[in-house]
């Protein structure tokens, strides 16, 4: 790894590891766990994470892209990886070619799919969505009988799983999701009924794991709370979860400013009197967002210090008047725990008045990965 980059995100694979071990004890002996890795990990790295899953004894993985699957497909050999959602016809040959299983929600895109397969002399193995309620892709549950029973005479396709998806299974004691399940089980009993063959049934995310006990079916989906971060709220104090991610970086530069100084772009600060200012070499671009600014909070020394002024593409200033010994050099912690200080994911993205998705995915590509343990 190049210690040239202006910052660095650490991955504690074994804190991956407690997390996945938690959801395996929450959920069903008889229950699969498939850790979804899509959008490179969350932005933690795909294939590292997924290594460390297949280590643990997880096998079965979820993406987003084909593009993705096939990058995991050649990192972890005989694994099954399910692509979350219906790729554009122009991937299907590539997926056919890597054994990528599909999760699809229409009949004339199993057709064209049934059609490639047969010329490549393979089964395509396909998960139906049904929508129950997200309204998004999905056959919907009044036509997945008929639809899938014509699905079931396409030649080279195979339907293992059926799945639904929750919008909002954050909430607690949530009608609208109790109504999903409802509807999900009485389709499973009518496609059983017309003779439908499947193997697996599947609907919990994270935040359904945590919320909703009767959701578990034959697999789960997590996601966000591999990486640590509780799906609901309010969060268990303390968390049974291990935060994986740790963001530092360096202070370039110390200077003093006097009062009335003004520090960034748009004049956005102004010192009220003389303060200690450092500037660290990480900005938007690097995916510390500008909705930050004059918002975000690093740690230095163990101390909290404030950003001050607009986050800029490559540099943030953070004020060090409260750590007056802190010199050029010293690590800052963006994300993470220093001393009895931490900065969670949540805690940004409250701050940046967004979800803790995008602080994670939003961690650019000049941001050097380390695993650890190695």
């Amino acid at each position: 790894m190049s210690d040239l980059g202006a910052s660095r995100l650490t991955v504690d694979l074994n804190a991956y590891a407690h997390n996945l071990a938690f959801i395996r004890d929450r959920v069903p002996d008889n229950c699969t766990v498939m850790p979804v890795i899509k959008a490179n990990g969350y932005g933690l790295g795909a294939v590292p994470l997924a290594r460390r899953a297949l280590h643990e004894g997880h096998s079965f993985f979820a993406v987003a892209t084909v593009e993705e699957g096939i990058v995991l497909r050649e990192a972890l050999g005989e694994a099954r990886i399910l692509i979350l959602f219906q790729p554009p016809e122009r991937a299907l040959p590539a997926a056919i070619e890597h054994d990528l299983r599909l999760m699809i929600s229409d009949l004339p895109f199993a057709e064209v799919l049934g059609d490639l397969a047969r010329k490549a002399k393979k089964i395509a193995i396909v998960h139906c969505e049904i929508d129950t309620g997200m309204g998004r892709y999905g056959f919907s549950v009044e036509e997945a009988p008929a639809r899938l029973l014509d699905l079931t005479r396409i030649s080279n396709v195979d339907i293992e799983g059926i799945a639904t998806h929750f919008p909002v299974a954050d909430l607690s004691e949530d009608f609208f999701t109790a109504g999903q399940i409802k509807n999900f089980r009485q389709l499973l009993k009518r496609l059983e009924r017309e003779g439908i063959p499947f193997e697996l049934t599947h609907a919990a995310n994270s935040a359904a794991i945590v919320n909703t006990a009767n959701a578990a079916f034959d697999m789960v989906r997590p996601g966000l709370m591999t990486c640590g971060v509780w799906p609901t709220d309010p969060r268990p104090q303390p968390s049974p979860l291990q935060p994986v991610a740790t963001w530092t970086s360096r202070i370039a530069l110390v200077k003093d400013v006097p009062g009335g100084a003004s520090i960034g772009y748009g004049r956005t600060y102004r010192a009220p009197n003389p303060r200690r200012v450092g500037l660290v070499p990480v900005g938007y671009a690097d995916g510390y967002q500008h909705r930050l600014s004059n918002r975000g909070e690093v740690l230095v020394r163990a101390k909290r210090c404030p950003v001050r002024g607009r986050v800029s593409m490559d540099s943030l200033v953070v004020d060090l008047t409260e750590v007056p010994d802190a010199v050029s050099g010293d690590t800052v912690v963006l994300l993470g725990a220093d001393g009895d200080e931490s900065i969670s994911v949540e805690e940004l993205a409250k701050r940046a008045e967004c979800i803790p998705y995008e602080i994670l995915t939003g961690i650019g590509p000049r941001v050097a990965r380390e695993y650890r343990p190695s």
